[in-house]
């Protein structure tokens, strides 16, 4: 017999405690590295974003205008949330935040929007941590576990939520992770903690807390039914009592997208009980399942392996899929980010629960079949970033730049005294949002606060949600009612009360006098107007959701002078796939532009380029196959220059410019 001598150093386990303890350690390495990157470079995203002119009076305006009245002594306040010619004038009014008067000394640190949109990034990304313990808790393999920290900070819904302005609720990401991580544990105090950080975030995150209150029931069942109690009670109590009292409706205007099921919170839930068929048929439409389904892919659909635990986010799926406001189930924006915490946690737990058979017959087939399903998860979670997402590692991906016009409108923005009153357009608002009293255009003459010492707005900008010819007529109204113009330029437009110039200067329509380069050459004519060239946008030619818009830009040149009744017109047709469809009336049109308003067809100088910029198309992405762009002119004269291949049948003043891919 021969005798085989064990090392000292190998344990019962056969590992090696040297190695053991660099396992330990290596998790935590690798998940401060993911938390610090991804943290630090949508802060970084964010903050560029909004220098670039690019974020909006909802949600940073109103929410920086909010943050910084606290902070000098009227909680809450904001006034740039115009309903029925009157400002609202605290965000009680319509969402109930707590965590915002928690945040205002933050404003010590750096007086400014870029405080909340860092804080925002940093906090959201920190939902790494308990999402690591959770999987780590549930798979025992800290290597395994590092998927779901990774496939929190892949997900599309959260980059966007990180990158779209700031909401509070973006971070009950956060806390809800950590709240499910002490439920799971069955730890009172950090549940509690976690619990009320979550509940200060919004209204309806009230509803989660008691519902993750019910897994806290498993092993501390008194305090897990307390925790229900109060995370209903907290919601009833917002919705009945604190909005009611500050909204001079006695309601959320937000319940109006629910109108159809019933009037008031009462009614809606009414309505759904009593209305089981609409409520089922809207629940299961076509854009909610996609909406579903966006929330689940990134995961590999593993969440449905622990049902019930996901099923705990009821309250927010039914929420946002019940909704008659498409942005709330499209899976992008702030409404889903609360959703995510718990399609984390039910991948992890689910792929350990279904697994555990598998383990305890054969240990080692086991364990390869969780780490298969954790690689699929990492996989897709990859994919949909690459596909969807908004990091680096996305399709699409761009870095916001300033440039000489963003430059002009700090420059702009500058001579406006801190303490004046300012009715502003919707890029430019939380720029100037530090003050007691600020408007969103088209709002002039609120019957509940002082009239506007200025008004000041970008022209050139072709967005929503205040359209092009709104603004042009808001500043005509204003012209017209005692302000006179201070200074324009590229578009850019200040004016004062009581300035007596009416003109504008000669450089302010810049933006559309100047032909972009770079843009696809063309030889299309109606009558006298010439279609240079043209760019649809995105360049890539690929439409998804989390890049659902169409945008053209065209360079025109009249050769004579133009008829005022021509109207030149974008078309957008319905997904197809096969041969490009005859015109219709299911096709979209936008016949709004910056340049079309300001400087109208008539009025265009002869020989001149003419740059314009239409309002995005926004064409159903949840289908797939392609869409074809169009431009028509019509009163002009027939359609000449272009191929037979790029007339659109059906319509015989319309020339196809691009077809674009469309996929979920």
């Amino acid at each position: 017999m021969r005798t085989v001598q064990v090392p000292l150093w190998v344990d019962e386990a056969g590992d090696v405690p040297e190695n053991r303890q660099s396992g330990r350690v290596l998790p935590w390495v690798l998940l401060l590295v993911m938390v610090v990157a991804v943290g630090f470079g949508f802060a970084v995203l964010a903050v560029l974003r909004h220098r670039a002119f690019q974020s909006h009076a909802f949600d940073l305006g109103n929410m920086d205008q909010a943050v910084w009245s606290t902070l000098h002594g009227h909680p809450l306040r904001f006034t740039d949330m115009d309903v029925g010619g009157r400002v609202l004038t605290n965000r009680l009014a319509i969402h109930v935040e707590p965590l915002l008067i928690v945040m205002a000394p933050l404003y010590l640190l750096h007086d400014g929007p870029e405080t909340l949109l860092v804080a925002q990034a940093l906090v959201v990304a920190s939902g790494a941590v308990p999402a690591y313990l959770i999987a780590r808790t549930a798979l025992g393999r800290p290597h395994l576990a590092l998927v779901f920290p990774a496939a929190y900070l892949l997900h599309p819904t959260l980059q966007n939520a990180m990158l779209d302005d700031f909401h509070a609720v973006a971070m009950s990401a956060c806390f809800l992770l950590w709240a499910l991580f002490f439920a799971y544990q069955g730890h009172v105090r950090g549940f509690l903690v976690a619990g009320l950080l979550a509940a200060s975030t919004k209204e309806e995150i009230g509803l989660l807390v008691a519902t993750v209150s019910l897994l806290l029931a498993l092993k501390k069942w008194r305090m897990g039914i307390l925790g229900f109690a109060l995370g209903c009670g907290w919601f009833v109590c917002c919705m009945t009592v604190i909005v009611p009292h500050f909204n001079p409706g006695g309601h959320s205007p937000y319940l109006e997208r629910y109108a159809y099921l019933g009037h008031g919170l009462t009614g809606i839930m009414e309505g759904i009980v009593r209305n089981p068929h609409l409520t089922w048929t809207v629940l299961t439409s076509p854009a909610r399942l996609d909406y579903l389904a966006a929330l689940m892919h990134p995961l590999g659909w593993t969440s449905l392996l622990a049902l019930p635990l996901l099923a705990l986010a009821a309250p927010s799926f039914a929420i946002n899929m019940l909704s008659a406001d498409p942005t709330m189930y499209s899976g992008l924006y702030q409404y889903s980010a609360e959703v995510i915490p718990f399609v984390i946690a039910s991948s992890a737990i689910g792929i350990r629960v279904v697994t555990l058979p598998a383990l305890r017959h054969d240990m080692r087939q086991g364990w390869w079949i969780v780490t298969t399903l954790c690689v699929l998860a990492l996989a897709a979670s990859f994919l949909d970033d690459r596909r969807y997402g908004f990091s680096p590692l996305a399709e699409g991906f761009s870095v916001p730049s300033v440039g000489p016009h963003q430059r002009l409108e700090d420059r702009f923005l500058r001579a406006i005294p801190s303490g004046a009153v300012v009715s502003a357009s919707d890029e430019i608002e939380p720029h100037l949002s530090h003050r007691t009293w600020i408007y969103l255009l088209p709002t002039l003459h609120p019957r509940n606060g002082p009239v506007p010492e200025y008004v000041v707005l970008d022209a050139s900008i072709a967005s929503l949600p205040t359209t092009p010819r709104t603004l042009h007529r808001s500043a005509l109204e204003a012209l017209g009612h005692g302000y006179g113009i201070v200074a324009g330029r590229d578009g850019l437009l200040l004016l004062r009360r009581g300035a007596v110039a009416r003109r504008f200067p000669a450089h302010f329509l810049d933006f559309a006098l100047h032909a972009h380069p770079g843009l696809n050459a063309a030889n299309a004519t109606w009558g006298a107007l010439r279609l240079v060239n043209f760019t649809v946008h995105p360049r890539d030619d690929f439409l998804s959701r989390s890049r659902p818009a169409i945008q053209v830009e065209m360079n025109w040149r009249p050769r004579t002078t133009v008829p005022a009744s021509v109207r030149i017109e974008v078309w957008c047709s319905p997904v197809y796939t096969g041969t490009h469809p005859r015109f219709s009336r299911r096709w979209q049109v936008v016949d709004d532009s910056p340049t079309w308003d300001w400087l109208p067809v008539r009025s265009w100088p002869r020989g001149r380029t003419i740059h314009a910029a239409a309002l995005p198309l926004l064409p159903n992405v949840d289908a797939q196959g392609e869409v074809d762009v169009a431009i028509s002119v019509s009163r002009a004269g027939p359609l000449r220059g272009v191929a037979a291949g790029s007339r659109v049948a059906g319509n015989s003043r319309m020339t196809r410019i691009a077809s674009l891919s469309v996929g979920y």
